[in-house]
Formats: structure tokens, C-alpha cells, sequence
């Protein structure tokens, strides 16, 4: 009985310490990623930053497009289009 607790002994140990190497790889490459993630944050808002302008006309764009005075005058346009 102490040889089949014995060999269950050292299989969980084992299992134990696979665990633990597995965990401190998986930690290794989390750290490597948030370090990426951080850079590119840093890096990304200088260049998103430039992209101000053409967010704004974008946006005006599209205000225009869902504005009644588009409709309006897309209206007009197809009653002068519709009597050709």
C-alpha cells in the first residue's frame, strides 16, 4: 500500500510542477503582450491624432445624409429627373 501512495505521490508532484512551468511560460508571454499592447498605444495616439480632420468630414458628411434638407433637395431633384 505505501509503494501505490508513493507513486501517487510523485505523479501529483509532477503534474504540480508542470503546472507551475506551464503558468510561468503562459505569465511570460502575457507580460510580452501587455508590453506590445502598451506601445502601440503610446505609438498609436500621435498618428490617430492626424486623423482628426478627416473624422470631422466624416462626420459632416454623413449629418448631411441624414438631414432633412438632403432629403429635401433629393426629393426636388427626382421631380425635376421624373418629367424628362
Amino acid at each position: 500500500m505505501s509503494t501505490i501512495l508513493t507513486v501517487c505521490a510523485v505523479i501529483v508532484t509532477l503534474a504540480f510542477v508542470a503546472l507551475v512551468a506551464q503558468a510561468i511560460v503562459t505569465l511570460k508571454q502575457v507580460c510580452h503582450t501587455a508590453k506590445a499592447v502598451e506601445y502601440l498605444a503610446l505609438n498609436a495616439d500621435g498618428k490617430l491624432t492626424a486623423l482628426d480632420p478627416v473624422i470631422g468630414a466624416v462626420k459632416t458628411v454623413s449629418g448631411a445624409v441624414s438631414s432633412g434638407w438632403f432629403r429635401m433637395a433629393q426629393a426636388a431633384y427626382n421631380l425635376f429627373a421624373g418629367n424628362k
